[in-house]
């Protein structure tokens, strides 16, 4: 039946047939090899290494998750394709910044031009397509550097996260606009019933003299305050990368050298009160202040929450009022001082009711969100015309409904239904619909797969004809870019299936996607040359002083396909071994033929091995495969493939102390960055870290 629903679906969604052909064969190829796994057993062990009962019940144990629907569910129940990084995960290597620790889920690669902080895309989709969220509250910077969400991912200190939830799909249908590529969820530490603390430093030493070592420290603290009643965490963090000096050397005798890593600092504080007043009745209050500096910009983002969750006879609500001011103190434009400031303020809830004699669980909700932008320099209007400086505000609004439900079909198939209808005040109005499917033939065998629509807004900046930019490669005689309150939103069509295998020690699963994506918001046609600029299409006038001005457009479409594939094995009890790989195509189909995309290697993988001889000791390796990927799609500019591994010993000093170190990049795959558009990845450096728990 699923796939007879999928295949219905699919022929909606998707003119051609190719991919449904390709994905069926794909599936059934893969259920064969399934099968045959299913009767092998897990490798070797003496008889004295088997993993008891207890130890097996405990492998098959599945976190549970909260961001793939509106109820909590296990990984393999949850209607999405979703991995979850624990803490554990976050703790085995020193994390600066978390990017990097989310570049090795399968579906994702990173973004990495210009030595900035990579940004995050999944299955092929831009960083802005990915929607981050810290326990489930949207955090966009977007408003105040337009380029992406690397800022984002680095709001809390990693110290205090407890997990990440990564799902791998739209999910616009719950979150509404941004998560078109997918959705990732940075879930901090509660307050347990006695107090507890934490230290963690860690220092990182480069091995070339000329690269900047990194240091980080973070402390946190939580505990009761009034018994059962009311409790406090506190949480602060701190973590530097120097500056590179001179690590790339000039492509060619005489010429110039391309810069390495700038100085990047992050200073983190937060806090939470949880006050339960009843055992059905809890209220969150949470104060998050932290400021990011990239390489000399500089955000600080101030958020304030307040959470109510309730149980009921007839259910359960949820209700999140969140305050967020985001700052760019310094602007976007290098050498120049043009600070400005983003806010956003929303009400969110939500009230889910199981509908026992329907077989099924519903869920209604509601959102309200107003975005405001404060900027002086690039909201005033064009300059040099009249009314230059007059205004540099804008703001929107918008109201959304959304809607749930999960239906027990039979005993082990389920399907989720939804939709979110948002009104936005300048882009009308917009339907998020989305089905899917999880079916377990077996005990120990998935069958997953869905269908879903998804937009997305155009930005504040975007959207305002106020709003405008230098470019072109300078700030004085390049071109300058400006929005357009004649943008649509862009909207995109999925669709994916998938097969999973949970026995015991031994799980795999693969997916297959596909998305389309319609009407991509660009600023790529644009030109410093005011005889050619006239030619342009979205080309609306020149400055004053002669510089050509273009506006945002809708032009690009993208196609995006590929397969995930993952792999864990419990091979003994010192024996843990995970692995996963992706295939990515991504294409850009606007012109007359499709184009490659920049930044999107076809192949990625990534090897995970953990052995604990003892009850002190714990060792990883972590092996990285990036593969070749387009640089520069004009002139077919790559970039080679290469592979990254790392190695960590950790020692248990006592039940408080833990020591560890290993070494970082091991082969030293820096490759020699010699044009802009290129990346150099951190060469060989050797890590020190201690954590201490009171």
């Amino acid at each position: 039946m699923p796939c007879v629903y999928l295949r219905q679906f699919s022929h909606n969604v998707f003119s051609g047939e190719i991919f449904l052909r390709r994905s069926a064969g794909a599936a059934l190829g893969l259920i064969g090899v399934l099968s045959v796994l299913w009767g092998t057993p897990v490798l070797a062990q003496d008889e004295e290494e088997a993993p008891s009962a207890q130890q097996s019940s405990q492998v098959v144990l599945e976190p549970m998750v909260v961001t793939a629907s509106s109820v909590e569910r296990t990984q393999r129940d949850a209607p999405a394709s979703i991995s979850v990084i624990t803490r554990e995960d976050i703790e085995k290597f020193p994390v600066m910044e978390l990017s990097e620790l989310l570049g090795t889920v399968e579906g994702i690669t990173l973004s990495r031009q210009g030595n900035q902080v990579a940004g995050v895309q999944i299955r092929g989709m831009d960083m802005a397509y990915t929607l981050i969220l810290i326990d489930g509250k949207r955090v966009n910077s977007t408003n105040v550097v337009f380029r992406g969400n690397d800022y984002d991912t680095g709001w809390v200190p990693v110290s205090e996260i407890e997990r990440i939830e990564v799902v791998r799909g739209p999910m616009s249908s719950l979150y509404g606009s941004d998560a078109i590529g997918g959705v990732v969820n940075i879930i901090t530490r509660g307050a347990g019933s006695t107090w507890r603390g934490s230290l963690k430093a860690d220092a990182i030493f480069q091995e070339d003299s000329a690269a900047g070592d990194s240091q980080s420290l973070s402390l946190s603290a939580s505990g009761p305050l009034v018994k059962d009643v009311l409790s406090l965490r506190l949480g602060v963090g701190y973590d530097r990368r120097e500056e590179d000096k001179d690590v790339n050397q000039p492509a060619t005798e005489g010429g110039t050298a391309q810069p390495g890593f700038g100085t990047i600092e992050n200073r983190h504080l937060n806090g939470m009160l949880f006050y339960t007043p009843h055992s059905d009745h809890e209220l969150r209050l949470g104060v998050d202040t932290s400021r990011r500096d990239h390489t000399g910009f500089v955000l600080k983002r101030e958020a304030i929450s307040l959470d109510h969750r309730g149980h009921y006879d007839f259910g359960t609500s949820n209700v999140t009022v969140n305050l967020d001011e985001t700052r760019n103190l310094d602007g976007v434009v290098t050498g120049q001082k043009n600070p400005n400031k983003a806010n956003t303020n929303s009400v969110d809830g939500r009230v889910t009711m199981p509908l026992d004699s329907l077989n099924q669980i519903l869920t209604v909700g509601a959102e309200t969100r107003h975005e405001k932008l404060k900027d002086p320099t690039n909201l005033a209007g064009w300059p040099g015309t009249p009314n230059y400086g007059s205004d540099s505000s804008t703001s929107i609004t918008q109201h959304a409904l959304f809607l749930e439900t999960e239906i027990a079909l039979l005993d082990d198939l389920k399907l989720t239904l939804g939709n979110r209808f948002d009104d936005h005040e300048n882009f009308g109005s917009n339907n998020s619909p989305r089905a899917y499917v999880v079916y377990h033939p077996t005990a120990e065998l998935t069958v997953k797969g869905g269908w879903a629509k998804a937009f997305r807004a155009p930005t504040l900046l975007q959207g305002s004809e106020n709003w405008g930019s230098v470019s072109c490669g300078s700030p004085t005689v390049g071109c300058y870019i400006v929005g357009s309150p004649e943008l649509d939103p862009e909207t995109s069509t999925s669709l994916e299936l998938g097969v999973h295998l949970d026995k015991g020690a031994f799980g795999g699963s693969i997916t297959l996607f596909r998305s389309e994506l319609k009407n991509m918001i660009s600023i790529n046609n644009r030109t410093a040359d005011p005889a050619l600029a006239p030619d342009y299409p979205n080309f609306v006038g020149f400055l004053p002083d002669g510089r050509p001005i273009f506006s945002y457009e809708n032009i690009a479409s993208v196609e995006s396909e590929g397969v995930e594939v993952g792999l864990r094995a419990q091979l003994s009890r010192a024996w843990h071994l995970r692995a996963n790989y992706t295939y990515t195509d991504v294409r850009d189909t606007s012109g007359s033929s499709s184009q490659p995309v920049a930044y999107r290697p076809e192949h990625a993988a990534n090897l995970m091995v953990d052995w604990k001889p003892g009850a002190r000791w714990v060792f990883s390796g972590n092996v990285r495969y990036v593969g070749e990927q387009v640089l520069v799609v004009w002139n077919d500019t790559r970039k080679s493939a290469y592979t990254v591994a790392d190695i960590s010993a950790g020692w248990r000093f006592d039940d408080r102390i833990t020591l560890r170190g290993g070494i970082l990049n091991i082969t030293d795959e820096g490759d020699n960055r010699e044009i802009s558009s290129d990346f150099n990845e951190e060469g060989r450096r050797l890590f020190v870290s201690v954590s201490a728990n009171f």
